[in-house]
């Protein structure tokens, strides 16, 4: 039997509604390990769980399947959407049905003081034809600078140990709940606080997605558009995936130095050494009132709360503007930029979101080619790119 995406989570809800009024149907074990999973997701466990349903040989086909042909990660949800009516009545079935309801129904939550969404991607989907060895991994927690190994399981659910630094030839299916879908929400959040704090428009806002907004001096709407983009280093081990790459831009939006900041997320920036054509908007010059802005690269990582990171952004942003009033713009523009790189977790967390590279005062009107940032870490083509109105 085969759900819609879109019908699954009300069908999962009511399971777990159902499960709870029915003390036969719900595990006491998992009924605590409910109450902590928006602490810690037990990932051991639920790998167990979908060793026990790859067992099935039509939820085994529907899973790889789902892997090799969508990237960079396929959210649980999803797969669980794919299965068959034999594999719905397993008991594995219905534990990760409800850890996988609970999360994304936290993580829909106005709110929320964590996000955790159940995803799986798979390490050498391409290149492998012989699945009978495949492993079932995820990332260790803790500062990835003291992992000494990465800890897998096979069909039989026996242990093997991985090397942190080379990744293995054979395919391995790998277990996240900080990846692509929680990197997606968490930036739609920080918007919506940078919007509340006062310092970036409405532009992103649901409501309006205002994109085609035209201002006075034009006819349309003028931008900086990334053409490529090249990352040498996007600081992720390989157990971590794709990397989830963001970039924060920021400018100066009136005459009394007051910050523009937006959170971008950059969905297809998952491997570094390729290059990447992805036409997109990144700055928005009508937000400015000076003709330069920043485009700054972050990586996210595990444990990394978003309020907090988005809180100490503002903080520090606000610390510097009762001081620059009077200072030149372009000064302030440089310290805005500064106070971001300030912001980012450095030893709030044991596994911080990565600084990638900056890029400072970017020009309106002016194109950029195999332009490095200043750490040399990313090297991007730039261009002026004018929407006009219909």
């Amino acid at each position: 039997m085969r759900f819609p995406r879109i019908l699954l989570a009300g069908v999962i809800a009511s399971v777990v509604l159902s499960s709870c009024t029915n003390s036969e149907d719900l595990n006491p074990q998992l009924e605590n390990s409910l109450l902590d999973l928006n602490q810690q997701v037990d990932k051991k466990q639920v790998a167990f769980d979908l060793i026990d349903l790859m067992k099935n040989q039509s939820f085994k086909t529907n899973t790889l399947h789902l892997l090799e042909h969508q990237e960079p990660s396929v959210a649980m949800s999803k797969v669980l959407g794919e299965s068959e009516a034999s594999v719905e009545k397993m008991k594995s079935y219905q534990e990760l049905l409800k850890k996988t309801t609970y999360l994304e129904s936290v993580s829909s939550e106005e709110a929320p003081d964590k996000i955790e969404i159940l995803e799986l991607w798979m390490m050498n989907s391409k290149k492998s034809k012989d699945f009978s060895n495949i492993l079932f991994s995820f990332a260790p927690e803790g500062d990835e600078n003291t992992w000494s190994v990465i800890e897998a399981y096979n069909m039989n659910k026996e242990v093997v140990y991985l090397d942190v630094n080379k990744a293995p030839n054979q395919p391995v299916i790998v277990i996240e709940t900080n990846g692509f879908e929680t990197l997606k929400r968490e930036v739609e959040l920080m918007n919506e606080y940078l919007r509340d704090a006062g310092v970036q428009n409405s532009r992103f806002q649901k409501v309006e997605k205002d994109l085609s907004y035209q201002s006075a001096k034009s006819s349309g709407l003028e931008t900086t558009k990334l053409d490529k983009i090249r990352l040498n280093d996007d600081e992720e081990p390989w157990i971590s995936g794709a990397a989830e790459v963001y970039a924060i831009t920021s400018g100066i939006k009136d005459s009394d130095n007051s910050p523009e900041i937006k959170v971008i997320p950059m969905y297809y920036l998952d491997h570094d050494g390729r290059d990447y054509y992805p036409n997109q908007i990144l700055l928005f010059w009508d937000d400015y009132q000076y003709q330069a802005a920043n485009i700054q690269l972050f990586e996210k990582d595990d444990n990394v709360n978003y309020k907090d990171l988005v809180s100490t952004i503002v903080n520090g942003v606000f610390q510097i503007i009762g001081t620059v009033s009077t200072q030149p713009w372009v000064n302030v523009l440089g310290q805005v930029a500064g106070a971001i790189i300030q912001a980012m977790p450095n030893q709030w967390y044991t596994n911080n979101d990565d600084y990638v590279d900056s890029f400072y005062t970017i020009e309106k009107n002016k194109s950029y080619s195999n332009y490095y940032g200043a750490r040399g870490n990313a090297k991007v083509n730039l261009s002026p790119f004018f929407v006009a109105s219909n």
